[in-house]
């Protein structure tokens, strides 16, 4: 059995198939914190080298806005809502989305996983100004009920084995000047 890398890569427009598209794309709520060129290396990893494609440094861009408490990570697709601790610069999100990597065949179900994605950060500032953040992004996989995996596993562009995660320590900093 094949797996597609560009079925798994658009179920998870994640590490290694980090094409996140135009960071203009998605509407921002609250207040534009800026537009943050990231670097990451991967910290740890249970898939396999190379699973999904990912690769031992990753750069991507994404805009951060915040409303209150409310911190927003925009990817260009989506709008991912997180939160910041009282401290006003701890901040962390979550969020899950599911994906079938091989189709069903004759006699066999499909390969369906889901990945949840959790990060953890520190933003240079508790105020709009933010010029640099640090964070641990940890992307979890693991095969969905009634699942037929066997085929994924072991396989080029699958996984080692699930489930399994892969962390990647990240640095973003902003371009240019603080939106107004």
């Amino acid at each position: 059995m094949r797996v597609r890398a560009l079925v798994v890569c658009a179920a998870f427009a994640s590490a290694g198939c980090l094409n996140f598209g135009k960071v203009d794309d998605a509407k921002i709520p609250g207040d534009l914190l800026g537009t943050y060129a990231v670097k990451g290396t991967l910290a740890d990893s249970s898939c396999g080298e190379g699973a999904l494609g990912s690769s031992e440094r990753w750069s991507f861009d994404v805009k951060l806005s915040r409303f209150h408490e409310d911190l927003y990570w925009i990817n260009g697709r989506e709008v991912i809502p997180g939160g910041i601790a009282p401290d006003g610069v701890s901040f962390s999100f979550s969020t899950r989305v599911e994906g079938e990597v091989i189709p069903a065949a004759r006699g066999r179900s499909a390969c369906v996983v889901s990945r949840a994605d959790d990060a953890t950060g520190t933003l240079s500032s508790g105020s709009l100004d933010v010029e640099t953040f640090e964070a641990s992004l940890t992307f979890g996989y693991s095969a969905v009920e009634g699942s037929d995996c066997e085929g994924f596993i072991g396989s080029p562009g699958g996984v080692a084995g699930l489930p399994c995660s892969m962390t990647y320590d990240l640095t973003g900093t902003r371009r240019g000047e603080a939106p107004e």
